[in-house]
């Protein structure tokens, strides 16, 4: 029994010891940290040039997207828990920056639409100028206090659009704004995303 026992607890040793070599291959394997180092800094580019790529460009990037996760995938067996935990993450990124691109073609149409809603006639932005600038962004939040109720995520994206272009006439024109214009400016923005996660919180 005694020989036995022994003889269990050395099959027991190499297993742990088998189990430990494998799980520092997958930890500290290199061909695995370039694949993973190559795929992070292939979706860090597409993230940091939205602005400039067309959509034959997001085609193409979706394209390419298909195959590098199509060879990663078959991989994972070989990452550790973290490297698949960060590879997810990169995916998700990816996803999240193409549904929001695909969704692009219907917010540019139905902007004027939300521009109207929030601004009326100031959506005509060359009427924005230093003297009124201020009164537009008040104009701009008491519409989206009264309107925010029911907003869904879509809504959100569209106001937000808006902020977006109202902003740029802001920055094309805000040579010499007087301080306390900035200041109340300032607070408006804060507001509006203080009602956004509001009602991220609340679920609409």
């Amino acid at each position: 029994m005694r020989r036995t026992s022994k003889f269990s607890m050395l099959l027991l040793f190499f297993a742990l010891m088998v189990l430990g070599s494998c799980s520092t291959t997958k930890e500290s394997d290199p061909l695995v940290q370039d694949e993973l180092k190559d795929f992070r800094d292939w979706v860090n580019t597409q993230t940091n040039t939205v602005a400039e790529r067309t959509s034959q460009d997001w085609k193409r990037s979706k394209e390419d997207f298909q195959m590098r996760t199509a060879e990663l995938d078959h991989k994972q067996e070989n990452f550790s828990e973290e490297v698949r935990e960060e590879y997810q993450t990169l995916k998700d990124n990816f996803n999240r920056l193409a549904e929001k691109e695909a969704s692009r073609p219907a917010q540019e149409a139905a902007l004027p639409e939300w521009e109207e809603r929030l601004l009326s006639t100031y959506s005509d932005y060359s009427t924005i100028t230093k003297q009124n600038v201020r009164d537009v962004y008040i104009y701009f939040m008491e519409n989206v206090r009264t309107q925010h109720t029911n907003w869904s995520n879509d809504d959100w994206d569209m106001a937000k659009l808006v902020l977006e272009k109202l902003n740029t006439r802001k920055d094309a024109i805000d040579d010499g704004l007087e301080t306390d214009a900035e200041v109340k400016i300032k607070a408006l923005e804060m507001e509006f995303r203080t009602l956004e996660n509001g009602a991220d919180l609340s679920g609409n």
